[in-house]
């Protein structure tokens, strides 16, 4: 089965709202082998609505539309998807009585524009509301499942699961299987020539990559019609295949992030932590206490952003910042050392960098940064040009700088031996 997602409301063609019911219902749909194969976001116009829900039903087993569904006058999901099927919208008095319970127990007398919200497509079951007003429908035509869902996620999450539920789990014919590696300190596009020529020689599992700053998730989704055992041999075979090429860059299979994942091994092998920021302003450190428990390894940090503070709080030479500057190898690595030494932590870690959108120059480009980290026994830097904005480059530094503790601590075993 086959699924387009409808995301209707002028209000979500603006810049600054984004459509999040999709990612839950693909999310949901993904787990039963159901693939949605689109999603579209269409302005409170008849004509377009209408005309994208007949193209949609035409090409896919499931519609599913969000929004659209209230009682005002650009409220038009209901009308639109009824032209589309060719249908009549009837009036149901029971809903209209029901519309006025709920706005009794509210102490208020129901406004008399929500007596459109008891139009029903001519064949469509009704899906009660168990939290606002503006009921769920669901119908078939013609081999087309479609779904109309109010846009508040509230109050689409329920009614979508009632549907799931009793109509649509029920009709898929798969058994699905799934895996996620998340990589850092690697592109997306170098994550992907090291290994597209693997996954793409398979239909089945299916691939997916996504990107964030600082981290790539590769998504692999095996589908099997005879047994849940097959779904995941051809999962397995695929992943093992690609894990081969990205095992250094691999940091979880799991829904956990690096931060986690770095205080985790400093608990494991009894390591504290402190860090030392220039560019990052702070967020180094908020990655790692964002974790509960992460007190135990971590100690604190230091943000040095001007030079007097690198230079009295750290112990950055003056003679460093004249020869190589704020931004390079040598003061990174003077900082990590200060740090560590400052906070008696056994790892210190430092980045310095120019997150933009100034301080650059020919020598040293906009998102340079050096990493550094500084231990009893390991002497570790890392130097990369980040593309991106001011807020990407910093996040990138942070994962990156992350990524040298945690490929430190996989040269320990759990009892903090190397």
């Amino acid at each position: 089965m086959r699924a387009i997602f409808i995301a209707v409301g002028s209000e979500l063609l603006d810049l600054d709202r984004v459509d999040t019911n999709s990612i839950y219902v693909a999310r949901r749909l993904r787990e039963k082998g159901i693939l949605m194969d689109m999603k579209v976001v269409v302005g409170d116009h008849m004509d377009n609505l209408s005309w994208i829900v007949k193209k949609a039903c035409q090409r896919a087993q499931l519609v599913i539309l969000s929004g659209g569904l209230g009682p005002t006058e650009d409220d038009i999901t209901r009308e639109a998807v009824a032209t589309a099927l060719k249908k009549e919208l009837v009036f149901r008095e029971e809903i209209v009585s029901e519309l006025q319970g709920i706005f009794k127990r509210r102490g208020m007398d129901m406004p008399e524009i929500n007596a459109r919200q008891a139009f029903v497509i001519e064949g469509a079951e009704v899906i009660p509301n168990p939290v606002g007003t503006a009921p769920g429908l669901y119908c078939e035509e013609g081999g087309c499942k479609v779904l109309l869902l109010p846009g508040p996620p509230n109050e689409l999450i329920p009614i979508f699961e009632a549907v799931f539920e009793k109509h649509l789990a029920p009709a898929s014919n798969y058994f699905i299987y799934s895996r996620t590696f998340k990589l850092t300190g690697i592109s997306e596009s170098e994550a992907d020539s090291r290994c597209a020529d693997i996954y793409r020689r398979y239909r089945n599992p299916v691939t997916t990559i996504l990107a964030s700053p600082g981290m790539i998730e590769f998504h692999f989704l095996g589908r099997s019609r005879n047994s849940d055992e097959e779904a995941r041999r051809l999962t397995d075979e695929l992943a093992e295949k690609v894990r081969e090429r990205l095992k250094d860059f691999i940091f979880a299979e799991k829904e956990i992030s690096l931060p986690e994942v770095v205080v985790e091994g400093l608990k494991a092998r009894g390591l504290s932590l402190a860090v030392a920021e220039s560019c990052t302003g702070g967020g180094l450190g908020n990655q790692v206490t964002s974790v509960p428990g992460s007190s135990e390894v971590f100690l604190g940090g230091v943000i040095a952003y001007a030079n007097s503070v690198k230079t009295g709080l750290l112990g950055v030479r003056e003679e460093t910042l004249k020869r190589h500057g704020a931004v390079s190898e040598a003061t990174a690595a003077e900082m990590a050392a200060g740090v560590r030494k400052l906070c008696g932590a056994a790892i210190g870690l430092s980045v310095t960098g120019i997150a933009g959108p100034g301080g650059d120059n020919p020598k040293k480009p906009l998102g340079l940064v050096y990493m550094h980290l500084s231990a009893e026994n390991c002497e570790q830097g890392m130097r990369q040009i980040f593309t991106g904005n001011r807020e990407v480059v910093k996040l990138r530094s942070e994962y990156y700088a992350l990524n040298l503790v945690r490929e430190y601590l996989n040269q320990y075993s759990a009892d903090g031996k190397k």
